[in-house]
């Protein structure tokens, strides 16, 4: 079967029950919570602490992204192909809960005082537990959905409105501390935020309990070097990845310059959580939308969409006089946080290609593709802090001396994501006419769905 060709199950079929998608994205709370820290909190945390040089913390990340590299396609394939019984999705994710808890409290508690060698090990389990928590989950959505676009649209359009609605929760924890006790520190703020995950945890694990369940079949397939040479055949599957690095790349590029944004540009350092904040709100506010936008107009459309929206707002703001003003400065937060929808868009392309893929390649590798979509969206990330604060390096940038730096930091946080956002919705153009990212598919004979 070449690539592209329309699989999907007959549209009767697409309805899911309102329960399973409500219990299915209650589970990413923990995912939600603990993958930010990576790109907006830690690398200002550590750089603060003097140990590890602003230059390093750059390095630190991009090598724990090559190991990434590595272990996360390892990780799909254990998934694809250890995944046998009910629901092995939801023993994957288990395996991984308390190793990342434990992993997550040591990088908050003492990540600012380890030097390079004792954090750069600390940061390789994190991302690999991490890893195999997320994929998981994804590859359970992707399974849950079977092919079908309209149920892929609705799986992680809920999955991305309960993320947004838990950062909320989450980034209002640093935003009351920083309110109620002006003067805390970085890592007080980062310790009421990161908290909540060992409420958000246990909520997975039980409504995992309630995912409903049928037996998944490993099936053999022909080998990983064919499969490979397929994959790198297969325009879709590049395409899809490339908007993957691209959308990562630029919002990495804002993330981890956030803190210094506030504090050298908007001379609101004090206000920072709170804007923060601000931006999550923002992105549950229209949510509803951007699933909508994904339903009606097909992904590929619906991310081409989000990319100019958000090319426009940041062009348009560099202009406005936001230094030094909170309230245009929070209206500004809400309105590009509520434009950061990309994930809705990829996740339910890969969705809707991993049957295509399974037939291209003679079995199932959900996992695998995801975790390669992860791999991007770290290298994005990584590449991204990496260019940043050697930029800032670059130009004489000093953490102690932030406001002498405002218009530098601010070319930094717009300019790179501008451009990334821009490039992505170009290829994303090359995804439109691709007949599994069609909004209106052809049914083809119904295979048995694996959950």
């Amino acid at each position: 079967m070449q690539d592209g060709s329309g699989l999907t199950t007959d549209s009767s079929s697409a309805d899911i029950s309102r329960k399973t998608a409500i219990y299915y994205s209650a589970s990413v709370g923990p995912i939600a919570i603990m993958g930010l820290p990576l790109s907006i909190y830690l690398p200002p945390y550590i750089s603060e602490g003097g140990v590890v040089a602003v230059a390093l913390v750059g390095l630190m990340f991009s090598i724990s992204t090559l190991w990434d590299g590595v272990v996360d396609p390892l990780i799909g394939t254990m998934i694809d192909r250890k995944s046998k019984g009910d629901a092995p999705h939801r023993r994957w994710m288990a395996m991984a809960a308390l190793p990342l808890l434990f992993l997550l409290a040591l990088l908050v508690t003492v990540g600012d005082r380890l030097d390079f060698r004792a954090l750069l090990p600390l940061l390789l389990l994190y991302y690999s537990c991490y890893s195999l928590f997320d994929v998981a989950h994804l590859a359970w959505g992707s399974a849950l959905s079977d092919g079908r676009s309209e149920v892929s649209a609705r799986l992680f359009g809920a999955r991305e409105y309960i993320a947004k609605l838990v950062l909320v929760i989450a980034f209002a924890a640093p935003a009351l501390a920083q309110y109620l006790l002006p003067d805390i520190s970085l890592q007080g703020r980062i310790i009421a935020y990161v908290s909540l995950v060992v409420i958000a945890m246990p909520i997975a694990l039980i409504a995992n309990q309630k995912v409903p369940s049928r037996p998944v079949l490993v099936e053999p397939g022909f080998g990983w070097r064919k499969e490979l040479k397929l994959s790198l055949q297969s325009p879709s599957l590049l395409l899809i990845l490339a908007v993957h690095f691209l959308n990562a790349f630029a919002f990495g590029a804002m993330a981890s310059t956030y803190i210094f944004f506030a504090e050298a540009y908007l001379r609101l350092d004090q206000y920072g959580s709170l804007l923060l904040f601000l931006t999550f709100v923002g992105g549950a506010i229209t949510t509803p939308l951007w699933v909508y936008a994904a339903r009606k107009l097909g992904k590929p459309k619906g991310m081409i969409l989000m990319c100019a929206t958000l090319v426009a707002l940041l062009i348009g703001g560099m202009q406005l006089p936001l230094a030094g003003q909170l309230r245009p400065s929070a209206v500004f937060t809400i309105v590009i946080g509520g434009a950061f929808m990309g994930l809705i868009f990829i996740f339910g392309m890969i969705a809707d290609y991993a049957p295509v893929d399974a037939q291209i390649c003679g079995r199932d590798r959900t996992a695998f593709i995801f975790a390669t979509g992860n791999l991007m969206q770290k290298l994005g990330n990584a590449s991204a802090l990496a260019l940043s604060y050697w930029l800032l390096g670059y130009f004489g940038f000093d953490p102690a001396r932030p406001h002498e730096h405002g218009e530098v930091v601010r070319n930094i946080w717009a300019g790179l994501p501008i451009a990334a956002w821009g490039i992505a919705a170009l290829v994303a153009l090359f995804l439109v006419r691709q007949p599994w990212a069609q909004v209106r598919q052809l049914p083809l004979p119904h295979t048995p769905a694996k959950v």
